[in-house]
C-alpha cells in the first residue's frame, strides 16, 4: 500500500495506470520494422493489444494520432 501511495502522489496516477502509459510509451520508441518483436518485448499478447490501448489512453486511434490528428489535451485521471 505505500508504494501506491508513494507512486501515486509523484505522478499523480494510480500505480496501474502509470503502468500502462509506461508500456505503451515503450511500444512508441521502438523500431516500427520490428512491429511484433516490440509487441512481444513489451508484454503485449497480441498486435492488436497496442492499438486499442493507443486509442483507450489518447482518445484517437494511432493512424489518426500520426496524421496530426490529436486530442484535444485534458487533464489525467486514475
Amino acid at each position: 500500500m505505500r508504494l501506491h501511495a508513494l507512486l501515486t502522489d509523484a505522478t499523480g496516477l494510480p500505480p496501474k495506470h502509470f503502468a500502462r502509459i509506461e508500456r505503451l510509451r515503450a511500444v512508441l520508441v521502438a523500431d516500427p520494422g520490428r512491429w511484433a518483436a516490440v509487441v512481444a518485448r513489451t508484454g503485449y499478447y497480441d498486435q492488436s493489444h497496442p492499438a486499442a490501448e493507443f486509442r483507450r489512453l489518447m482518445g484517437v486511434p494511432s493512424a489518426a494520432f500520426s496524421a496530426g490528428r490529436h486530442p484535444v489535451a485534458t487533464r489525467c485521471t486514475g
